[in-house]
């Protein structure tokens, strides 16, 4: 917002003294402010719907419409004002990889695709705060999946119907891609607009972010699955595991440095994040699929006959997208456009393996049962 309301690039120092300021503002709602999480996280879905919708009438209305296009040149750049037909939207291809097969390209487009499944294992790390969390968990997952893809599925065709130059976008100087699009589509003032509302969902979002991990670390702890139980398992007077809370603050403001020394090794490091998300979803898929009698009672939500299948045939997919997302995702390949996540995807292995060496196998035997 700074850069096309005030026409100045923000310099990396900045930028992570952002991440640090929403980290640390996240961190100190979880520890204090628990009882409104949850209504956070309500005024947080309505305001994804109707921000969506916003985005969408915003874009479809205000971007304009040639019949003929133009070419207005705007700060020294070339920008061809239009508003796309249908055949554009879904049967254009554009390849700025630099990779000659069009296979590949499409399969390069599904790593974006995927980050919309990740965060849904979210309603199951807070399930024990939720009254009938075997029933209302399961179906939170499917709910989060299910409303990303409708509200994406919305956003994204609005966004390609707006969207004035892709080359344009790809060659920007903002720090958000995306607010090149909003700018050449709708002009600075509604591109604040845009921004704002985009900003507050993932704000928002990185609040339920820290909640979540904060629970996770109390599951792990209670379940001597991680170290210094006690600390962890501690809650303040909030009723909130403050040292889950600030260990994530802590790990979050630690990652964002390193932007300041390398662009290649922070997008490693998201790279890696969203690999290890895939690969926890591996884990209990693997569980069903080579061992399916290991979960003696199913729950309430189950998928019946048809659960050993759609297990194999998530155990698949799952397994392609974390090789997927290694390789390298433009051509020729050089030192500052190598995907460096399987060097972290390493990195995170080997805590593990320690982990477990040192710790783990010595102290957990399973999940402790916490009622009768």
């Amino acid at each position: 917002m700074a850069e096309v309301g005030q026409g100045r690039s923000l310099t990396r120092v900045e930028i992570t003294t952002l991440a640090w300021a929403v980290n640390i503002t996240s961190g100190i709602v979880n520890t204090i402010g628990t009882k409104a999480i949850g209504r956070m996280s309500t005024f947080n879905v309505w305001w994804t719907f109707g921000g969506t919708f916003v985005l969408v009438i915003t874009l479809l209305v205000k971007a304009p419409v040639k019949v003929n296009c133009s070419v207005v040149q705007i700060n020294s750049r070339l920008i061809v004002f239009r508003k796309n037909s249908a055949a554009f939207v879904f049967t254009n291809y554009e390849n700025f990889t630099g990779w000659s097969s069009r296979g590949f390209v499409v399969l390069l487009g599904f790593l974006q695709a995927i980050y919309t499944l990740e965060g849904c294992e979210t309603a199951a790390q807070v399930a024990e705060e939720a009254k009938r969390a075997e029933l209302l968990a399961p179906l939170a997952v499917v709910g989060s999946i299910a409303g990303s893809w409708f509200i994406g599925l919305a956003y994204m065709l609005a966004l390609l119907f707006s969207v004035q130059s892709i080359a344009n976008v790809q060659a920007t100087t903002y720090a958000i891609p995306i607010a090149q699009l909003f700018y050449d589509a709708v002009g600075p003032k509604l591109t604040l607009v845009c921004l704002v509302v985009v900003a507050f969902a993932q704000v928002t979002a990185s609040i339920t972010a820290f909640t979540a991990s904060s629970r996770l670390f109390y599951a792990l702890a209670r379940d001597n699955a991680f170290p210094a139980k006690e600390k962890f398992m501690a809650l303040n007077r909030f009723q909130a595991p403050y040292w889950g809370v600030w260990t994530s603050v802590l790990v979050g403001c630690a990652l964002s440095c390193a932007y300041i020394g390398s662009a290649v090794a922070f997008n490693a490091m998201l790279s890696s994040a969203a690999i290890s998300v895939m690969l926890s979803y591996l884990q209990p898929i693997i569980i069903r699929v080579f061992w399916p009698d290991s979960l003696a009672e199913p729950g309430p939500f189950n998928l019946g006959k048809w659960s050993w299948s759609i297990n194999l045939v998530s155990f698949l997919f799952c397994s392609f997208i974390c090789v997927l997302f290694v390789l390298p995702t433009a051509y020729p390949v050089d030192e500052l456009n190598m995907n460096y996540a399987i060097l972290a995807i390493g990195g995170v292995a080997v805590i593990v393996v320690v982990n477990w060496v040192t710790w783990g196998r010595h102290s957990f035997v399973g999940p402790v049962q916490t009622f009768a």
